[in-house]
């Protein structure tokens, strides 16, 4: 007669406690630990997240029309209106209206859609969040 088959549990206690590899374990202990420590950190002490609304014009959009909706719409509460990039980069050219989201209501969110929808050579408003 055999004796009764250990648990799988028990199976993988003893594969873990052999001496063998005993340095792979603490290792990977440590590194589990740290992972569940950095978790915990980003949860509750980390930093907040950031969100920016960004402006999306036309192809055809001229410079008139993107300062034309920078002017008409300006900060609502707490959608501040970013300044405006003194660079010559291709991405600024493209999105040149940017708006800080991170402390605005959704009534500010809302004020703000709705002054930038509908304007001549604009596509839409989008939201994108930074840091989580």
């Amino acid at each position: 007669m055999r004796p009764p088959k250990p648990s799988p549990w028990a199976q993988a206690w003893r594969y873990l406690r052999d001496p063998r590899r005993r340095t792979y374990v603490v290792l990977g202990a440590i590194a589990t630990l740290g992972l569940i420590g950095f978790g915990i950190y980003a949860i509750v002490d980390g930093p907040p997240p950031t969100v920016e609304g960004v402006v999306y014009f036309t192809g055809d959009a001229t410079k008139a029309q993107k300062d034309a909706v920078r002017k008409a719409c300006p900060s609502v509460g707490g959608a501040i209106q970013e300044p405006p990039d003194r660079n010559n980069l291709d991405v600024t050219r493209v999105y040149p209206l940017r708006y800080d989201l991170t402390k605005a209501s959704s009534s500010d969110r809302a004020k703000l859609f709705g002054c930038v929808s509908g304007r001549p050579g604009v596509l839409g408003i989008n939201t994108e969040t930074q840091g989580q």
